[in-house]
């Protein structure tokens, strides 16, 4: 049963369903765990920042790498600031394999055409959140690029664009990098969100993203960071204790069509959510990773609306995650905003 707050006579309930009005999928927020969000802080011995001897993105083609798909020097010219790659070891190749789809008794099988791409940035030393916003754009803008020739690839569907930071996170190597992998099939979650967005389209004429931004520029509860062209927060339906998502603004559903000035808007919203959390949170490892329209059919997909989304690794799934699907986040969203913010 609720309890009362004896402070303001106000019923406190040990815990609140939420219900993401995009997936359908439903979390908890455990609001009487008494877990306070500087309790769930990761206490942990400095990152160990291995030496830039024997790191094999030191210098990408001496390591055996192919030479750079794309690269970008620094403003002095004098050296590079970021390559795109192949990776060395890939999930997926390009090359002599077709997407023939093969029965396999009841299973459904497909080769693994497709690439795997790493964004090396030349800096061993410096994390993401250490780099400027106008670095941060040229990050962007040489992923657009990438991006838009992997698309002329028609057997491809889905490009992924992602970053893990730390071992907890994923991250088998410490030197900053983010991958590109472009698959020929559209992955789950991806069509999940695709097919929420869709549903909520056809009931109310209007983009599900767009009015989740709409709600919190309202209600300035969660709110970590805004410009004119983006929106940093808390999302409401939180899955994991201080998640961030960003979003432009505008309505954009192409995360390649971005327009360079709000490249330069998405790009500070990232670098001071990244700061923040590393600052608030003792740097902890972390996910993130672009979710953009698929890269056919375009027209189908223009309900859609391109963001990110930052995942730091505080809690671990258990035994009742694991077995309904349903996340508890023990810190309320709004209360994880304020203390970034603080």
């Amino acid at each position: 049963m609720p309890k009362k707050n004896k402070q303001n006579n106000q019923l406190d309930y040990i815990s609140e369903l939420r219900q993401d009005p995009v997936s359908g999928d439903w979390i908890v927020i455990a609001i009487l765990r008494g877990r306070r969000p500087y309790d769930l802080i990761v206490k942990k011995e400095p990152r160990q920042i291995p030496p830039k001897s024997g790191c094999p993105f030191e210098n990408p083609q001496e390591s055996g790498h192919k030479p750079p798909e794309l690269i970008e020097f620094s403003p002095d010219k004098k050296d590079w600031f970021l390559q795109i790659v192949e990776n060395k070891y890939p999930a997926f190749e390009p090359e002599n394999v077709s997407v023939q789809e093969i029965k396999v008794g009841p299973y459904q099988t497909v080769h693994g055409r497709g690439y795997h791409d790493l964004l090396i940035l030349r800096d061993h030393f410096r994390s993401l959140s250490d780099y400027s916003t106008q670095e941060i754009v040229l990050m962007l803008r040489a992923f657009q690029k990438r991006y838009e020739e992997i698309s002329q690839d028609k057997k491809i569907k889905y490009i992924s664009i992602f970053h893990n930071w730390g071992s907890a996170a994923g991250a088998s190597i410490y030197h900053p990098h983010w991958q590109i992998i472009a698959i020929p099939v559209i992955p789950p979650d991806i069509q999940h969100s695709l097919s929420g967005s869709l549903r909520y389209y056809h009931r109310h004429k209007k983009c599900v993203h767009c009015e989740m931004v709409k709600f919190e520029l309202k209600e300035k509860k969660r709110i970590i960071f805004q410009n004119s062209g983006a929106v940093a927060f808390s999302p409401f339906v939180s899955r994991e204790p201080f998640e961030i998502r960003i979003f432009p603004k505008k309505h954009f559903p192409y995360f390649e069509e971005t327009t360079p000035k709000l490249n330069q808007d998405i790009a500070e919203a990232l670098r001071i959510s990244l700061k923040l959390l590393k600052t608030k949170l003792d740097d902890p490892d972390l996910n993130f990773f672009i979710h953009t329209a698929p890269t056919i059919d375009k027209k189908k997909y223009r309900h859609y609306h391109w963001h990110i989304e930052i995942f730091p690794k505080i809690s671990v799934s258990a035994g009742f995650e694991l077995g309904t699907g349903i996340e508890i986040t023990t810190i309320d969203p709004e209360e994880g905003a304020k203390f970034l913010k603080q």
